[in-house]
């Protein structure tokens, strides 16, 4: 039987021991600082050029909400999945709390733009339609006012939704409503409860018609000051054209220039995918070649001080970690302790890995690869130390 004897020789309740001791007085870290090739979140972000350039334009929309787009581009294992997760923390804790929705979708990949456009009500959700409604009754007194304020939404059935939500004359009515028009903007067909509540007909079953809606609620959002912007980030993009046919591809692409195109308004899109994909898509759909012209692009390793400064990062990162967990247990660190990947081992490593991808042509180490040599001889150094 597999594991029969895994538990043997344990004495009942004894308490294991914990090897983070062990490793914290031999090397300053209670865990690999270094992650590993198929650990693709979880790990610290180091800065570079490229945040520079991500962190002006966020304050440029932060300013004025004027929308912008940035094609954040890299090849496989340079370290696009781990500048939008760092994104995505960062906007969470900083502009979250001031009315700013932030959504991080991946293309898994779909050959409908449906499955994104519902994602970002699903986020928005049926609490903001009644936090709307509400502090549009708080804030507004005057018909005549509110008036104004409807007449943000263009979309006739959209329009009636809204007025069917403002005129709930009750708490359980109103969050009844706000229940069946987020089943209707989602998608959901329409059924004699949205039909008698909220007064909608046609079911929202296209893309086009999702997308428009979706331009009525942010506006309207906006006026009534419960959404102040959109913070999207769509990551691996490539795989639509890669595995999707071209006519799948063009339809997505043109429901994302859609998308675009019809908010210039509240919404900071930040897509990542390979720079052949974005001058391939930038082909197969002209008319986002002038959306998708704001890129950046990330660099692999080319030399051995980039590659020692993503070391010491990591190594830090890893430390200042454990010396918190060290002091709440009162370990103390060897004075003479080492690190658990010397910086001469790290330098033997990426040159190593140069040199392996010269045969290939290549003059540059992707950071992926190299963060998984260091993975790998971090453990080994464990296993000896423990």
């Amino acid at each position: 039987m597999p594991l029969e004897h895994l538990f043997a020789d344990e004495v009942p309740d004894a308490r294991p021991y914990d090897h983070r001791r062990t490793l914290y007085e031999k090397f300053g870290i209670v865990s690999n600082p270094f992650p590993s090739a198929n650990q693709t979140s979880g790990h610290p972000h180091l800065s570079t050029p490229a945040d520079k350039q991500i962190d002006s334009e966020v304050i440029a929309f932060y300013s004025d909400r004027r929308s912008h787009v940035i094609a954040v581009t890299a090849t496989q294992g340079i370290g696009k999945t781990n500048l939008l997760n760092a994104y995505e923390t960062a906007l969470r804790e900083k502009l979250a709390p001031k009315g700013f929705f932030v959504i991080r979708y991946i293309a898994d990949p779909e050959p409908s733009f449906d499955p994104l456009i519902r994602s970002i009500f699903e986020n928005l959700g049926e609490e903001h339609l009644a936090r709307t409604v509400t502090e549009l009754r708080k804030k507004i007194q005057l018909d005549s006012k509110r008036q104004d304020v409807i007449e943000q939404v263009k979309v006739p059935e959209v329009k009636i939704m809204v007025r069917s939500l403002i005129g709930a004359d009750t708490d359980d009515k109103l969050q009844r409503r706000c229940s069946l028009a987020y089943q209707w903007l989602i998608g959901l067909p329409v059924r004699k409860a949205h039909r008698d509540e909220i007064s909608v007909q046609f079911r929202l079953d296209t893309v086009e018609s999702r997308t428009r809606a979706l331009q009525d609620i942010v506006y309207f959002s906006a006026a009534v000051g419960t959404l102040e912007g959109i913070f999207l980030l769509l990551d691996e993009l490539e795989k639509q054209g890669s595995t999707l046919s071209i006519m799948n591809t063009v339809r997505y692409l043109s429901a994302l220039r859609a998308l675009i195109d019809a908010l210039p308004r509240y919404l900071f899109l930040m897509l990542a995918l390979t720079p052949d994909a974005l001058e391939r898509y930038k082909e197969q759909v002209p008319a986002l070649r002038g959306r998708l012209i704001n890129e950046v692009s990330l660099p692999a390793l080319t030399t051995e001080e980039q590659a020692i400064d993503l070391w010491r990062f990591y190594l830090n990162s890893a430390e200042i970690e454990a010396k918190s967990l060290a002091d709440d247990n009162q370990w103390r660190r060897i004075p003479s302790a080492d690190f658990i990947v010397s910086k001469l081992d790290a330098q033997r490593l990426f040159g190593d890995l140069l040199r392996r991808g010269s045969v290939r042509g290549a003059n540059s180490v992707r950071q992926r690869e190299y963060l998984h040599a260091l993975h790998e001889s971090a453990r080994r150094s464990i296993e000896l130390a423990v």
